[in-house]
């Protein structure tokens, strides 16, 4: 009888501790690994090889696995048949395979699945010790499994792939909603174009470059902005930008100078260029402001810094100047103002 148990706690202990580290090394990413090199580097070293090597850890975890269930089966067998009698064997195959089923699959790799960052380091001494036992056995394996299969070529992650990740890390409460969102408007930069975030033609407070300083001060609006763009001719041919205090210090010396001395350079983008490129060419540039044309060098309208960020960010950045949130909107709103002013003329001359 004792004998029998002892075969009964070598298969399903054996098989227990495979089952919880191969759940340990599945469940291990390698952001946590990264994480766990910067406290115990020689830790870390060893489950980031682990995991690279895959296939190599798996396969000492499966050979070992195997053995311990085929011996042990067969040793619990013959002893069980010699105690109890060949009619009996029925009943015992069955509660083995309760007992396996339970304590060697369903239970260790729920808790190893549960608790993979607190079996991490263990996991990663055991796994080495088993592919220490089982590598003439691991490199046959591998080099029939390298035989009958060909090489994945889908390698990585894609972008749906990380956006999916990050919603289910906010849904199990480990980011929040703010930073999931800011994962996904990163993951969006690229692709969105930046004629769905420019401030519209319609509303951009613009200056001709003849317009004299004391001009500027009586217009309306003129003290909301940091930047204003100045034009020639017309909003299509904007030839640079303005610092609105370097106008208020002019107006101090001159107030009948014009503003020509003060324009600064501006560069123009066309507006089908992604977010991401423009907000590299922000920084590249050390630029705050571009002028957004179209296929035909037309100017669509304006892009700031501030207006990728809050792409970024998901939100709008508001200071105590602005007065309205949504610059894109109040294009809208005007242009259908304009469009009912029409329609009411149209009716009165009717």
């Amino acid at each position: 009888m004792t004998l029998l148990f002892i075969y009964l706690a070598i298969a399903i202990g054996v098989s227990f501790l495979c089952s919880i580290v191969e759940s340990v090394l599945l469940s291990l990413n390698m952001s946590h690994i990264n994480v766990i090199k910067k406290d115990n580097e020689v830790v870390g070293k060893l489950l980031e090889k682990l995991k690279l090597n895959m296939n190599e850890s798996i396969a000492s975890i499966l050979i070992l696995n195997t053995i311990a269930h085929t011996l042990g089966a067969a040793g619990i067998g013959a002893e069980a048949s010699r105690l109890f009698g060949i009619e009996y064997m029925f009943y015992i195959s069955a509660v083995l395979t309760l007992m396996i089923l339970f304590f060697s699959e369903i239970i260790p790799k729920t808790i190893g699945a549960q608790y993979y960052k607190e079996l991490a380091h263990v996991s990663g001494y055991i796994i080495k010790v088993f592919i220490f036992i089982t590598y003439p056995l691991i490199k046959i394996s591998l080099f029939v499994t390298k035989i009958i299969s060909k090489k994945s070529s889908n390698i990585g992650i894609t972008r749906e792939e990380l956006l999916e990740t990050a919603l289910l890390v906010e849904d199990g409460g480990h980011i929040d909603e703010k930073e999931s969102d800011v994962i996904e408007n990163v993951l969006s930069l690229s692709k969105n174009k930046i004629k769905e975030i420019l401030t519209p033609r319609s509303v951009i407070f613009a200056l001709e470059e003849n317009t004299k300083i004391s001009d500027i001060l009586k217009t309306e609006g003129v003290m909301k902005f940091s930047r204003i763009p100045i034009y020639k001719g017309t909003i299509d041919n904007i030839i640079g930008v303005v610092f609105s205090k370097k106008i208020f210090r002019l107006a101090i010396e001159d107030r009948m100078a014009n503003i020509e001395d003060l324009i600064l350079p501006i560069f123009s983008i066309n507006e089908n260029i992604p977010i991401s490129y423009a907000l590299d060419m922000f920084i590249k540039r050390k630029e705050h402001m571009f002028v957004v044309t179209d296929s035909y060098g037309q100017t669509e309208g304006i892009l700031t810094l501030e207006d990728c960020i809050e792409t970024l960010l998901g939100l709008e950045i508001m200071d105590e100047l602005d007065t309205t949130e949504d610059m894109r909107k109040l294009a809208k709103d005007k242009m259908k103002m304009k469009q009912k002013e029409q329609n009411n003329a149209n009716d009165n001359n009717i």
